[in-house]
Parts: C-alpha cells; sequence; structure tokens
C-alpha cells in the first residue's frame, strides 16, 4: 500500500517507521527543515520537506496513486486541510487525522475525513491500559482495512519475557512492526532479540487475532 504521511513529529516519525516495517511504501511531507532533515537522516529520501497541505506538493509526492493519506502535525486545521486536499483533489480513498482538540472530531467526520484519532482518546487509552483487561491499544484502527496497528505492554510474569520473535507463537497475519524499550530506545526486531518486562510491542494484526496477540504477549493476565 501506498501511504502518504503529512507531519513528521513523533506521531507520523514513528507511524512511518512502523507502516515501512510492514513493507509498505511510504513518503513523508514535513513542512519544518529541520525536523525534516532529522527524519530524513534515519528514514532517507522518502522525507520531502514541504507543506502537505499544498496541491502542487500533495501532487508532487504522488498523491494521484496514494491510497492512504495519514495527516499527523500537531495543528487541527493542517490536518483537515491535507485531508480534504487528498481526498477532493486526488481522490485518495481513504483518510485519516490526528485530532488534539476533541470538540473537532465530529467537525472532522461531516467533512468528509474517513478516520479521525483523538490523541485525548490515545492518552485515556494509556490510562485504562493500567488497569485490568485493558493493555491493548488501538493505535491505527482503519475502518474496512484488514489489520490494524496496535500496542501491547509486557507486564511483570509475561511468559514472553525472555522470548526470541520466533517463541512468541504469534497468530498467523500478524507482524512486529516496532519493540520499544522502557526507556524510549527502539530495539530491533530481528529474529533473535528477546522481550523484556515493560517492552511496548507495536504490531500489525488483523482484528480477529487481536485477543491471541494480547495473550501471547501478555500470557492472558
Amino acid at each position: 500500500m501506498f501511504v502518504i504521511v503529512v507531519g513528521c513529529g513523533k506521531i507520523g516519525y514513528h507511524l512511518s517507521r512502523a507502516l515501512l516495517a510492514s513493507d509498505h511504501e511510504v513518503v513523508i511531507l514535513e513542512r519544518d527543515s529541520r525536523r525534516a532533515a532529522r527524519a530524513t537522516e534515519d528514514l532517507g529520501s522518502i522525507v520531502i520537506s514541504s507543506d502537505g497541505t499544498e496541491p502542487t506538493v500533495l501532487s508532487e509526492a504522488g498523491a494521484a496513486r496514494c491510497q492512504l493519506l495519514i495527516a499527523t502535525t500537531g495543528q487541527d486545521a493542517t490536518n483537515l486541510v491535507a485531508c480534504q486536499v487528498g481526498k477532493h483533489s486526488f481522490h485518495v480513498p481513504q483518510t485519516i487525522a490526528v485530532v488534539t482538540d476533541q470538540d473537532h472530531v465530529e467537525l472532522f467526520k461531516r467533512l468528509g475525513v474517513d478516520v479521525t484519532i483523538s490523541t485525548t482518546e490515545l492518552i485515556l487509552s494509556h490510562i485504562k491500559e493500567e488497569m485490568p483487561g485493558g493493555p491493548l491499544i488501538h493505535l491505527l484502527p482503519i475502518q474496512g482495512a484488514s489489520n490494524g496497528i496496535v500496542c501491547v505492554r509486557v507486564p511483570a510474569g509475561s511468559p514472553a519475557i525472555g522470548r526470541s520473535r520466533a517463541q512468541l507463537g504469534l497468530p498467523v497475519g500478524t507482524s512486529l512492526a516496532a519493540v520499544v524499550a522502557k526507556n524510549g530506545e527502539i530495539k530491533s526486531v530481528g529474529e533473535n532479540f528477546q522481550l523484556e518486562q515493560d517492552d511496548e510491542v507495536v504490531a500489525i494484526t488483523p482484528p480477529d487475532k487481536e485477543t491471541l496477540l494480547w495473550k501471547a504477549l501478555t500470557g492472558g493476565a
């Protein structure tokens, strides 16, 4: 799938890494030249230092063949415009926008943004993660898609601790996109890595396999 990500802050950066790890084609548009330069050092030429709300920029980035546009900047207005231009000027079939102000969610939906991701709801999800029965967080639920991006924290006592990738028993169709250690460092997800307590596992999985994934990483506790 070809994805255009508008904005390369923390959300856009880590999301792009996850998509690339799952073999998707990604182009990132970031108008802050310093931020774009830092991202280019790690991600390479897929980062374009330009304004993702401009039709000419989106056209040059390949929006005409884009299957998914995700706007992840910290400005709701910018995210809305990027999605609107992608949808109406280039007929992008699926648009997703990060929304910082919860009051804007309904407006985005009325104006045709296919999926909204509320940062307020994400924070609440992280709070719920510390409560019994809520350790799986949907980072990117895409309506109508066969897969979603989820995050699972490895709790104390999990049988997954110390296991390699091959030993985890991940459900069919699930792939690990990234593993973030407690100190914030991103671990390699090669065959020989081992999970540790409090690792945050970002995975791409079919919705009907989420429970199996959660059990594999937490032991069902």
